[in-house]
């Protein structure tokens, strides 16, 4: 039962996602690209691009989409997916990752340290959704599916 409770949650929080990222970023048209949050150099994908955009985190024959690339945010064995890398948004004590626009702009960064996390309602709704259910599989395709 518990785990059913945790896939309704994830669901229901990548839906909301998708209804509050349509009214941020998005409905301006601002692509929110990836990089690593210590020297925003090393690119790890498009954050909010169409999930058929090469370079799309939701692309799942992409680098950056597939939970087997060692670029992806979803492979917890790369320096993007793995808890234990400081380059991944899933790390507590890591410097995640840089959210910028192709301008240059800064939308602060996807972590789960609470210095320095974006305010924006996409990384917010998928790092509530993270903390209810860490199974990156599932919520990869709860909200790349969507």
């Amino acid at each position: 039962m518990a785990n059913i409770n945790q896939r309704f949650a994830t669901r229901l929080a990548v839906v909301l996602l998708g209804m509050v990222a349509s009214t941020s970023a998005n409905a301006q048209n601002v692509a929110l690209l990836l990089f690593d949050g210590e020297t925003g150099k090393d690119f790890a994908g498009c954050l909010n691009c169409n999930k058929y955009d090469a370079t799309s985190i939701c692309n799942r024959y992409g680098d950056y989409g597939s939970r087997y690339s060692d670029k992806s945010i979803w492979n917890r064995y790369g320096d993007f997916g793995s808890r234990y890398s400081n380059k991944s948004p899933w790390s507590r004590y890591g410097d995640g990752l840089k959210i910028v626009d192709a301008n240059g702009g800064y939308y602060g960064k996807f972590t789960l340290a609470s210095f320095g996390q974006s305010k924006l309602p996409i990384v917010q709704a998928i790092v509530e959704a993270y903390e209810k259910n860490d199974d990156l599989s599932e919520l990869r395709d709860a909200l790349c599916d969507n």
